[in-house]
C-alpha cells in the first residue's frame, strides 16, 4: 500500500494501485479523477461518484442510468458513501443502491430516483 492524500480533503489514506488491488476497484466506475487531480479517500469518492450520479440521471435519464446499473445488482458488499451514509445512526441508501435495486419498493426513500 501507498500513502497517498486526498485531492479533496488533503486526508491521508492507502493506495494499492500499483499492485492493482486498490479498494476503489469495488467503486462503481462512474467517473475518473480530472487530470489536475490525484486520488481521493474513500468517503470524497463516494461523495463525487454521488454528485455524478445526480448529474448523470438528470442529463440521461433513469432508463439508459440503470443498464449501467445492472452489473452492479448482485454486488453483494455494500460501500460506506456510495451505496449507503449514516445520518443519525441510521442508514440511508444512496440513489446508486436504489437505481441497482432496478425498481422503486415504495417506502418513500429518502434518495428515492423513481
Amino acid at each position: 500500500m501507498t500513502a497517498k492524500y486526498c485531492s479533496e480533503c488533503n486526508q491521508s489514506f492507502g493506495c494499492g494501485a500499483g499492485t492493482g488491488n486498490c479498494w476503489c476497484m469495488s467503486f462503481p466506475p462512474i467517473m475518473s479523477p480530472k487530470l489536475e487531480q490525484d486520488c481521493f479517500c474513500p468517503s470524497c469518492l463516494g461523495s463525487a461518484i454521488n454528485n455524478k450520479i445526480d448529474a448523470l440521471v438528470m442529463e440521461s435519464g433513469m432508463e439508459s442510468f440503470q443498464k449501467l446499473a445492472e452489473p452492479y445488482r448482485a454486488q453483494p458488499k455494500l460501500i460506506n458513501n456510495v451505496d449507503f451514509t449514516i445520518e443519525d445512526e441510521l442508514y440511508v441508501f444512496s440513489k446508486w443502491y436504489l437505481i441497482k435495486q432496478g425498481n422503486c419498493c415504495k417506502n418513500g426513500c429518502k434518495n428515492c430516483p423513481y
